[in-house]
């Protein structure tokens, strides 16, 4: 693939991210992600043939980008454990932005891609089954699982913008599960 096609397949995702973060999927046309990338229709189409495959393409940058960071908290010296606590500490981890909040229409866009894109969704199911199996291979998997099932909770909730935790509460929250993480990570165990 050529540089300048990679461009503009980033742009047309940058376009697609855009429109769903500020108006919602029901906005996401494909005439209106070509016109806010300032791409030809046919340059779209070429790149994504469907909306689904723009929106699998969405999804699939989310998690190569996810992959990358968690990635990265390691190589900086966490443990596994502690990085994946790391990874919901959005507000450490890129302070120059606010904190994206995904609201149950959007949610339940990207969860609508599931049904529509099962390969994809096998995959990605196989991805997660597979990245769990081992991230509780740890001296205590039960706090790991403990640790991992707060996070989500968390993150549900933001998402659904139910039963948020003040901003102070969250940090505290984080903190705690960060100071876990890392007896569990040097094998450390109650």
């Amino acid at each position: 693939m050529t540089n300048r096609s990679m461009i503009t397949k980033q742009k047309l995702l940058d376009a697609a991210t855009d429109i769903i973060m500020e108006h919602g999927v029901h906005h996401l046309t494909l005439d209106e992600v070509a016109k806010t990338a300032g791409v030809s229709k046919g340059g779209l189409l070429y790149h994504y043939p469907s909306k689904e495959a723009l929106l699998t393409a969405i999804v699939e940058r989310l998690q190569t980008e996810q992959n990358e960071l968690y990635e990265s908290l390691q190589a900086d010296g966490n443990g596994p454990v502690e990085a994946f606590v790391r990874l919901f500490d959005e507000t450490k981890l890129h302070p120059e932005r606010s904190p994206i909040h995904i609201d149950a229409e959007k949610m339940i866009a990207f969860l609508t891609l599931f049904a529509v894109d099962q390969e994809y969704a096998e995959r990605w199911k196989h991805d997660l089954d597979t990245f769990f199996a081992a991230f509780q291979q740890t001296s205590d998997p039960v706090e790991t699982m403990i640790i991992r099932y707060a996070l989500e909770g968390m993150m549900m909730s933001e998402h659904f913008n139910v039963g948020i935790a003040p901003p102070a509460l969250k940090q505290d929250i984080i903190a705690r599960l960060i100071e876990r993480a890392r007896n569990i990570d040097s094998g450390k165990t109650d």
